[in-house]
């Protein structure tokens, strides 16, 4: 009796733990039909490289996050060495969890419409441990100030309320391409997570995808 018993409560338990694997791969499935691709697409001044290049790489990133700052040298090597052949697109994804991160995406974003983007983008990232502190407002505006914005319409632009709204459609975006932390990039569709995998991955994959 009890060798029966012992035996009904395994069957039980290997009948429960089928229906739970059933129903995760078919909320997985679910989940892959209703996930929408994010959109690629970024202002122009948040672009480099031509149009028609051959690799598509996105980046999410956040401007306070120490691994994007790591991610720097690494992605400027990969854009250096196949300069010409790839099209790249930064895409703001300020984590939450990162208070400053959303004023130094409206920052460079304002930069970016009197064409100093990149330029601000660098300072942000080079100086991440100046301006993540308490003295944020007064580097942010330093920084504009140094790279000779006009001020004057660069604060008005902070005040645009289409701004946030666009930091949310990008945070939706990441979101729809599941992206968790940052830095996130795709190449050609396919994702690579911190700077580690795209150090050591991301030039093979670069190369594979040209010689298709």
């Amino acid at each position: 009796m009890i060798d029966v018993a012992m035996g009904t409560v395994f069957a039980r338990r290997i009948a429960a733990a089928a229906l739970i694997l059933t129903l995760a791969v078919l909320s997985a499935l679910t989940a892959h039909k209703t996930h929408k691709p994010f959109s690629p697409f970024a202002p122009d001044f948040r672009t480099q490289g031509p149009a028609d290049a051959k690799v598509l790489m996105v980046e999410f990133s956040d401007f306070e996050c120490p691994a994007c700052r790591y991610a720097e040298k690494p992605l400027h090597d990969l854009l250096a060495l196949y300069k010409g052949h790839i099209r790249f697109v930064f895409k703001h994804y300020p984590l939450r969890m990162h208070e400053r991160a959303r004023p130094a995406a409206i920052a460079a974003e304002c930069a970016g419409r009197q064409g100093r983007f990149w330029e601000y983008h660098d300072r942000l990232y080079d100086r991440q441990e100046e301006w993540t502190n308490d003295k944020a407002e007064m580097m942010l505006a330093g920084y504009a100030s140094d790279l000779k914005l006009d001020m004057d319409a660069w604060q008005a632009c902070r005040r645009d309320p289409a701004l946030p709204a666009l930091l949310e459609a990008e945070l939706r975006d990441g979101n729809n391409a599941w992206v968790g932390s940052t830095p996130t990039f795709f190449i050609n569709g396919k994702r690579f997570v911190g700077f580690q995998q795209l150090r050591e991955r991301g030039t093979l994959f670069v190369e594979k995808e040209l010689k298709r």
